[in-house]
């Protein structure tokens, strides 16, 4: 196996965020913390980047509530975060984006070498919305395609593409949004599976299962839950959620220290 050292990098958090949007919860105006975070992968085949965090541009941004309640100082923002490691934007030859949501894609423009790699369901459908005028992101995708970003996309009967020893993404499918992708990581340390928002966090899958009140189909983000866990468990892996307060303060962070 090759070697590579992973780095969770910590691009701010977001306060005084309803929690029945990620957390099924009885009180509909309780509100709690979570945070926005991206991963690097620094591999001897090339560096990827998971995910690229919330922008906070008020040209491009229609979803006032993710500009406000994010918190991100000037040293949160990803590019600042590779600094710190020592890489370039230039560095970044993946990027993996689990989907395609403001708070997940926002900095993709920054990388101009990288490969942005996202499900085919989900690029198509949501451009499909763009173009029809079905999803609140019209700026961002009117910017995002003036750019002529470099484009793979993964068709749902692609279920694994192994991107580089021991780095493979997962194409979970449907649920939280058209398309979801995730990444398993094979470390000396132990397998961690990367699962982005296809579930938020571990409230979700209970005792009794929560589902988030953010969703597309509830049906399927159940079925995509379900084979989540049961993937976790064959490969022996720790699944990394998307916005776990609890679990993501115990990560160690790109200031501190990696993972390999």
């Amino acid at each position: 196996m090759s070697k590579m050292r992973v780095y969770v990098m910590d691009n701010g958090i977001n306060i005084n965020s309803l929690k029945m949007d990620l957390i099924a919860c009885d009180n509909p105006n309780e509100t709690f913390d979570f945070p926005s975070w991206t991963v690097l992968i620094m591999h001897s085949e090339g560096n990827v980047l998971f995910d690229c965090a919330a922008h906070q541009d008020p040209e491009r941004q229609q979803l006032r509530e993710i500009m406000e309640n994010l918190k991100m100082k000037e040293e949160d923002k990803p590019v600042n975060r590779l600094a710190q490691i020592g890489i370039k934007p230039e560095g970044i030859d993946y990027i993996v984006l689990s989907h395609m949501h403001p708070d997940h894609y926002g900095f993709i423009d920054e990388f101009p070498r990288a490969e942005i790699i996202v499900s085919d369901d989900e690029f198509t459908y949501m451009v499909k919305d763009y173009a029809l005028r079905r999803h609140p992101f019209i700026k961002d995708f009117e910017y995002f395609i003036g750019l002529e970003l470099n484009w793979r996309l993964i068709p749902s009967h692609v279920k694994t593409e192994k991107l580089m020893d021991g780095v493979t993404i997962y194409n979970f499918g449907k649920g939280h949004s058209y398309g979801m992708l995730g990444l398993l990581l094979e470390l000396d340390c132990g397998n961690k599976l990367l699962v982005s928002d296809a579930i938020y966090s571990s409230e979700n899958i209970g005792p009794p299962v929560r589902e988030p009140g953010i969703c597309r189909n509830r049906k399927e983000w159940r079925e995509t839950m379900e084979y989540i866990l049961k993937l976790a468990k064959n490969l022996n892996a720790e699944i990394w959620y998307g916005h776990d307060n609890a679990q993501f303060k115990s990560l160690i962070k790109s200031t501190e220290g990696w993972y390999e």
